[in-house]
């Protein structure tokens, strides 16, 4: 129970730091903030075996709140990606934004069709420095683009995962 606890209040520490980093640079990317924040955290976490679950711990228990704490900062990031990466899950955003929680097919078209999803992906990727778009529209790796994508295609093999489309 004490774990559990602590956990509840790494999580909820981490929520409200990314909320106020978020409302403090509003135009910053909410995802790396997440990630700036689960690091940031981490050492308070380690060293909060006394106050959190109440008890010392020793260097594998503390080690364990921090890992406890990347693990939480993991499950935040995926959390907040998911309606924005997920097509099914942003379609329920969307109906659920919509006056009367419904929207015929077209509407739905409207406000979510598939040129305004790649674009923002496209956008995204960019400002992460994954890929560049050159003047002719040709879309190619970055370095960096490169290496995750090799590191996405290996754990992919790895694990046996084929599309899900």
């Amino acid at each position: 129970m004490a774990f559990a606890g602590a956990a509840v209040v790494l999580l909820s520490l981490q929520i409200l730091l990314v909320a106020i980093a978020h409302a403090w640079r509003p135009g910053s990317n909410i995802y790396v903030t997440i990630v700036l924040i689960s690091l940031a955290t981490t050492p308070v976490a380690f060293a909060s075996d006394r106050l959190l679950p109440g008890e010392p711990l020793g260097r594998d228990g503390r080690l364990f709140m921090a890992l406890i704490n990347l693990a939480l900062g993991g499950f935040l990031f995926h959390f907040m990606t998911l309606p924005d990466r997920s097509v099914t899950l942003r379609i329920l955003v969307e109906l659920l934004l919509a006056p009367g929680q419904a929207l015929s097919a077209d509407a739905l078209n409207r406000r979510y069709d598939l040129r305004s999803m790649i674009t923002s992906r496209l956008d995204q990727l960019t400002a992460a420095r994954f890929i560049e778009i050159a003047a002719d529209q040709r879309i190619g790796l970055t370095r960096r683009g490169l290496w995750f994508g090799r590191l996405v295609t290996a754990g992919r093999r790895l694990f046996g995962i084929a599309s899900a489309n």
